[in-house]
């Protein structure tokens, strides 16, 4: 079995076996994004569609893919952003190219939860405690902190090809600046 308990070689039997639909959704995007395949919306449609599937019928077809990409020639590693001189579109890239875009999503609201979280206790410190306005300041700040009840940010996912960090309206399809193709 590979890391999603897929089946690496030919299937005799039914693979055993239950998986909620959007994990089942998550397998079949990474699996097809390992094996190289680019996405439309369409297709992700499908594999939305999909995924509501038994386990045994998405283990098999998941397996398919697996195997046929390992059946392929390697493609040569890329270079990699340098760990501590990245730039924010370099890593950006990167995860692009490894990871599902709902991956990407969490993986920056991850980031952002933490950064709300930080600007919200430093509005609660930074409010004068003799200010009749520091219920307010309080209040707003509990409105806004992830770990008070706040909604998660950003709400979408962001790309380094939109305005800095904006929304990816194409996303993950975005074709990269012309700076970010020279320095990934």
């Amino acid at each position: 079995m590979t890391i999603h308990d897929i089946p690496r070689e030919a299937v005799d039997e039914r693979p055993a076996g239950y998986r909620e639909p959007g994990e089942q959704a998550t397998i079949l995007q990474d699996v097809l994004a390992a094996g190289g395949v680019d996405l439309g919306e369409y297709d992700r449609d499908i594999i939305h569609w999909v995924s509501y599937w038994d386990w045994s019928t998405i283990a098999v077809i998941a397996s398919w893919v697996a195997r046929a990409a390992a059946s392929r020639q390697p493609t040569p590693p890329i270079a990699l952003p340098g760990r501590f001189d990245a730039t924010p579109a370099e890593v950006d890239q990167h995860l692009r190219r490894v990871l599902a875009e709902g991956q990407v999503l969490l993986y920056q609201q991850a980031i952002g939860r933490a950064a709300v979280a930080e600007a919200a206790q430093d509005m609660r410190l930074d409010a004068d405690p003799e200010s009749p306005d520091v219920h307010g300041w309080n209040a707003a700040s509990d409105f806004l902190d992830p770990d008070k009840g706040g909604n998660t940010y950003p709400s979408q996912l962001q790309c380094s090809q939109h305005d800095g960090f904006g929304p990816c309206p194409g996303a993950p399809r975005c074709t990269p600046a012309e700076s970010v193709k020279e320095t990934v």
